[in-house]
């Protein structure tokens, strides 16, 4: 009758291959975990830093400013607005008495000088004609 007292070297030799093929498999998805969380926290940030970009732009007098700067969560922001349209451009005006004008606004999010996002928005916003006869006489 035969004993065995522990293990062959070959069973060994499986054992250490199905344990360094177990740690390579477990490594790289730590490593895909390690670099996409920052990206997956950037993507799920994105939405939240938009709605803060467009509360702050509606406070923005874009008839004197149109581009600017600001910091959000360590998120600086760029911006810059052009008119797309203006009232006193049209065919036909409405109200002669105001100015009504479509800002195109294109901003870009930056994370450590580094460009991660751009967003492209449309503002509108009015102020009294300084051009309009009731403006001019009274």
């Amino acid at each position: 009758m035969r004993r065995n007292k522990g293990f062959t070297l070959i069973e060994a030799l499986v054992a250490l291959v199905i344990l360094a093929a177990t740690f390579t498999t477990v490594w790289g998805w730590f490593g895909t975990v390690a670099t996409n969380t920052p990206k997956m926290e950037q993507a799920l940030r994105m939405p939240l830093l938009f709605d803060e970009y467009t509360q702050y732009l509606a406070l923005q007098p874009l008839q004197q400013v149109r581009q600017g700067e600001f910091v959000i969560d360590g998120f600086r922001i760029e911006w810059q607005a052009t008119v797309a349209r203006a009232s006193d451009n049209e065919y036909y005006r409405r109200q002669r008495e105001w100015l009504v004008v479509l800002f195109d606004v294109e901003a870009q999010v930056f994370k450590q000088d580094e460009q991660v996002e751009t967003f492209s928005t449309q503002e509108v916003r009015y102020w009294r004609d300084p051009n309009s006869p009731s403006s001019i006489f009274g």
